[in-house]
């Protein structure tokens, strides 16, 4: 029996939660800026206006990183490839996606919010 590929397993299960953690902070977003739950960088605690359109914009960005992920996976299954490049590969993709995540959602919040 083939076992599946590392690469389609880590895409799948991580985009399946990146998809449930943005469900979950759209439909119970945080109210008030907090330390503890949101997205929380600077930028988005300098008001209450920039934190109210940050936790719609960045659940709605991380749902869509969530598909792309669990696409990416599904495109994986199909692609051969040695279970420790997967393994890499897998780490990579999932370290560099949710950082090129935040670059857009900061400069997003810049452009709409900028600095007085």
């Amino acid at each position: 029996m083939e076992t599946i590929n590392p690469l389609t397993l880590i895409l799948i299960l991580t985009g399946l939660i990146f998809y449930v953690a943005g469900l979950i902070q759209a439909k119970y977003p945080p109210k008030k800026i907090n330390h503890f739950y949101g997205y929380r960088t600077s930028t988005s605690m300098r008001s209450q206006e920039i934190w109210d359109f940050s936790q719609q914009y960045s659940a709605d960005k991380i749902q869509r990183l969530g598909g792309l992920i669990i696409l990416l996976g599904a495109i994986a299954f199909f692609i051969n490839v040695q279970q420790l490049w997967a393994v890499w590969i897998g780490i990579a993709l999932v370290t560099l996606l949710p950082v090129l995540l935040i670059i857009q959602i900061e400069k997003e919040l810049k452009r709409r919010f900028p600095k007085d």
